[in-house]
């Protein structure tokens, strides 16, 4: 047991003894107060609570703490490099969404719905996690893109030269 000053003049107690998940759910706990610091001190004043949460820990806590803490840094660089994936394949479609039938390459080339694809080309969340394409999935939009691309080729030379 330890006793931690986390504000001037307040003392208490705190025993840890972590498990996984209570590590996960304390973790969870710290970076829901953080989103909700709005000001420089509110910032400086979780800062200085959670230096004195992580000094009260025991060796063997504190390694669990750190390798969730870096688990779910991890995590977060796996999200942020994934909308950043569906960002850039939003904005190279850009071009061809105002006259590309989504509807007819979801029903020919997938076998799905229109909004399976725009759910996919958006990032939508589907049973709370974002809609994602999986790479044979982009495969299979690069191969529908490039063939209905032919085609209209195909047919503007038809056109010019009958």
């Amino acid at each position: 047991m330890k006793t931690v000053a986390l504000l001037e003049g307040a003392t208490f107690s705190l025993t840890y003894n972590f498990r996984l998940m209570d590590v996960q759910k304390e973790l969870g706990k710290w970076k829901s107060e953080y989103v909700k610091c709005n000001t420089p001190e509110e910032l400086a004043d979780h800062k200085k609570r959670f230096k004195a949460f992580c000094m009260s820990l025991s060796p063997e806590d504190k390694k669990a703490f750190a390798q969730a803490f870096q688990d779910g840094a991890r995590q977060s660089m796996d999200e942020a490099q994934a909308i950043v994936k569906t960002v850039e394949i939003r904005q190279t479609l850009e071009k061809v969404l105002p006259f590309a039938s989504m509807s007819y390459i979801a029903q020919h080339y997938f076998g799905r719905t229109r909004q399976w694809l725009y759910q996919r080309i958006n990032g939508s969340a589907v049973n709370g996690r974002p809609a994602n394409f999986t790479a044979d999935e982009l495969n299979t939009l690069s191969l529908a893109l490039s063939e209905l691309g032919d085609i209209m080729k195909d047919t503007s030379r038809s056109i010019a030269r009958p």
